[in-house]
């Protein structure tokens, strides 16, 4: 379990080293208003250029984003870098450095570790069940396993499965450079936070994967680590 602290916008919700690196939370604020010159100031240069070209959500976002990755980067011991974006929108990190980033409207959540091999984080609500999201993100065995379960159960177990599979497209992203879909893994979670990932398609297959998943209140946060085999 993940603790938080105060919702104070642009301060530094948690920080936690996890088996698959640094992992920080930034507050962010609950509206989209321009991000102040104040905060911008704590980005490097050309995240600042950017980030003074976007909008709204997209703004407070990328810049919360880059927030976390600095306090990552200060945790690992590492020189602040200027951490922009590839044609996807996947963070473009230093030599030596691998990381990912998630968000939803009040906090921005990066990971960053050392090596070479891919990792990927993803963030999920769970307090409000979405019809129809388990028949478009799971194969037809983890959705008989799914439905094999008790009713109160069932969405939180397609919500983890849901969000290592996001996890496992960040990690692997950077390999692959394209979309993974949701049919081309299956991941069985345990109840011990480590989760199993069997990849179904041969390129896919080319990594062997670690994954977890832990939580932050009623919010799922799955890390993934992939290897080439």
């Amino acid at each position: 379990m993940i603790h938080l602290s105060p919702p104070v916008p642009w301060t530094t919700a948690f920080v936690y080293a996890l088996p698959h690196g640094v992992v920080v939370g930034c507050h962010l604020p609950s509206g989209p208003d321009p991000v102040s010159a104040e905060v911008l100031s704590r980005l490097v240069p050309a995240e600042r250029t950017f980030a003074m070209s976007l909008r709204a959500y997209r703004q407070v976002q990328f810049v919360g984003g880059r927030l976390a990755l600095s306090v990552a980067f200060a945790e690992l011991g590492c020189r602040r870098a200027a951490v922009l974006s590839d044609s996807f929108g996947a963070p473009i990190l230093p030599e030596s450095l691998v990381g990912s980033i998630t968000h939803k409207q009040d906090l921005a959540v990066g990971l960053v570790a050392r090596g070479r091999v891919g990792v990927g984080v993803d963030l999920e609500d769970t307090d409000r069940v979405r019809p129809g999201v388990a028949e478009r993100v799971l194969t037809p065995s983890e959705l008989a396993a799914v439905k094999a379960l008790v009713p109160s159960r069932q969405w939180v177990d397609t919500v983890v499965r849901f969000s290592v599979k996001e996890s496992v497209y960040k990690a692997i992203h950077p390999a692959l450079r394209r979309y993974v879909g949701f049919g081309e893994v299956e991941v069985w979670p345990g109840t011990d936070g480590c989760d199993r990932v069997e990849p179904l398609v041969p390129d896919v297959a080319a990594f062997r994967f670690e994954a977890r998943h832990t939580w932050i209140g009623e919010r799922v946060l799955s890390t993934v680590r992939a290897e080439p085999r």
